[in-house]
């Protein structure tokens, strides 16, 4: 289905399905940004920031990225003050998969009531929490979408009315940043495809006889390729390679 686009953005319902299916469609943030802007354009939504991380079982979070469609002025103080690290609304997301709204967030401690005053003074008093989680990887992400209407004017209401389209955009989101992570990764490191299969083969636990077997090679040879994939990988031990190839979305 082609998307109905003319000088006022996307205007039409079945266009702006096929706008966020195709979000993923597209190699980097460049490229995604304007149509994303027509997406949040036709639902009426001022103001976003769409943030991945990678989230780890024992708590721990890492490689922070944003996407911003918001006061740029507030984004910077947003980093400055590395709020990222104790927002509550990426707290949340960690441990549920559900849309919410932010007056339902609890802020327990001063630097979230401090951001979440501060965020109000740049558009964001009323706050939809769009969670995504993928099952496979370490990397989720959270769009944050808001307005500047109060929450006992409708703000809220008018922002969660769109939830299912919120939560398939926020997937599309990850789906396109992992794929384009992927790509990157794998550019950069040289590796092939026989590289990515063996990997998947030694994180399957497969000894070196049936990757042996896999590709019609002798044990000998499969120990030389191990060798060179570590080298590549800047690592010492093929499962080191495999365990990191898994955390970084390559398999």
């Amino acid at each position: 289905m082609d998307v109905k686009i003319d000088s006022g953005g996307i205007h039409s319902f079945e266009g702006i399905l096929a706008a966020i299916d195709a979000l993923v469609s597209f190699p980097d943030d460049i490229m995604l940004y304007p149509r994303l802007r027509e997406i949040v354009a036709y639902l009426q939504i001022p103001s976003f920031v769409f943030s991945t991380f990678r989230f780890y079982p024992d708590g721990r979070t890492t490689h922070y990225r944003f996407l911003v469609g918001c006061s740029p002025e507030w984004i910077q103080i947003y980093q400055h003050r590395h709020w990222y690290s104790n927002d509550p609304y990426l707290h949340y997301a960690c441990s549920n998969g559900m849309p919410t709204v932010g007056s339902r967030i609890p802020k327990t401690s001063a630097g979230q009531r401090d951001m979440c005053e501060t965020a109000k003074k740049y558009g964001f008093r009323s706050n939809v929490i769009v969670p995504a989680h993928i099952r496979a990887t370490s990397l989720m992400g959270v769009l944050h979408v808001a307005n500047d209407i109060e929450i006992d004017k409708g703000g809220e209401a008018h922002l969660l009315k769109w939830q299912s389209l919120l939560r398939a955009m926020a997937m599309s989101l990850l789906e396109a940043r992992i794929v384009a992570s992927r790509a990157h990764t794998v550019a950069k490191l040289s590796l092939d495809e026989r590289d990515l299969t063996t990997l998947r083969l030694v994180l399957a636990a497969k000894p070196a006889q049936d990757v042996a077997k896999a590709f019609g090679l002798s044990v000998a040879s499969i120990y030389a390729l191990y060798a060179r994939i570590n080298e590549k990988m800047g690592v010492g031990r093929i499962n080191e390679a495999a365990r990191l190839a898994h955390e970084c979305d390559l398999l």
